[in-house]
């Protein structure tokens, strides 16, 4: 007659081998609980130590005073491609654009006027108080901007966006360098305006950039900041810093096609002649001439001898 233990022998071994398949798998599923854990740990601890000024994820925007701008949905686009969580916007004597850009989610609306005369001092008068006005805003507004860069419309931002972000909590305000668009030939309506067959860095090549050279923009969201002129930002914290950034760039779509070009100057000829006289570019001096005189065949030429290569 078999013993007992015998008889059971197989169920004794299954219940043995189960038992140490139980305990393996506890020790296995301990073992990557604590990798888990760690991994996390440890990267938590580097997110803290390389992002800790920013989060990774904080937005930049975009303030620009926009009048019959050309291709706006390539502008929004390519900004919005190139890293812009959101736009603010101070459209003026367009209001056929009114319903676009209040459908847009990514963009906030000021509504407003050219003067009509001097506009090309006037203008920068009403662009400080466009960036003032939506640096003031965006403190509170909910959209989560930490940024905001002053552009015009026939500007595309580029390069890397994260050196905005990662900036340490002193640096206030910084200005990145432009690179002015040439043409193969004069553009026309039909042209995209955001195409070209080069660009001259402004620093580089001033003389191949025929309205200004020395960079755009930007400025931390706090009460401090405020505008400096079109062209940069500056705060009132004594010792706050401005930067300049190596890994963005502003690409300057200066009269795109003719007929903005035309526009522009025809726009632009209302000057008195004490200001026409301070403008400090012949490009704009010659394009307001030949919009004076209404003679396109003047303004392609200076369009030619300035625009394309």
């Amino acid at each position: 007659m078999k013993s007992i233990s015998k008889k059971y022998q197989f169920f004794i071994d299954l219940a043995s081998f189960s038992l140490l398949l139980i305990m393996m798998s506890l020790i296995v599923a301990m073992i990557i609980k604590y990798f888990y854990w760690k991994s996390e740990t440890l990267g938590l601890r580097e997110n803290f130590q390389e992002g800790m000024e920013e989060k990774p994820d904080s937005k930049i925007a975009v303030a620009a005073m926009v009048k019959d701008p050309k291709n706006i949905e390539t502008w929004l686009q390519k900004n919005r491609e190139a890293g812009i969580g959101h736009f603010y916007i101070r459209l003026e004597d367009t209001p056929e654009l009114l319903d676009f850009l209040q459908d847009q989610k990514d963009v906030s609306l000021q509504v407003g006027k050219s003067s009509g005369t001097n506009e090309y001092q006037d203008i920068q008068t009403r662009q400080d108080k466009m960036v003032n006005h939506f640096l003031k805003e965006s403190q509170s507004d909910g959209h989560g901007v930490q940024w905001i860069v002053h552009m015009d419309a026939d500007e595309l931002i580029e390069g890397d966006l994260d050196e905005i972000r990662q900036q340490p909590s002193h640096v206030h305000t910084f200005w990145m360098q432009n690179e002015e668009a040439k043409y193969d030939k004069i553009p026309q309506k039909q042209d995209n305006c955001f195409r070209a067959s080069k660009f001259y860095d402004c620093a580089l090549y001033p003389d191949k950039c025929v309205s200004y050279g020395n960079g755009k923009g930007g400025a931390r969201v706090c009460p401090q900041t405020s505008s400096n002129g079109p062209h940069r930002c500056k705060s009132n914290d004594a010792n706050a810093k401005e930067v300049k950034l190596e890994k963005v760039k502003v690409k300057h779509f200066e009269s795109c096609d003719f007929d903005s070009y035309k526009k522009k100057f025809h726009h632009l000829k209302n000057q008195d002649e004490k200001t026409r006289k301070a403008i400090p570019f012949d490009y704009y001096k010659e394009s307001i001439d030949a919009a004076s005189q209404n003679d396109d065949k003047q303004l392609k030429y200076v369009f030619t001898k300035y625009r394309v290569e």
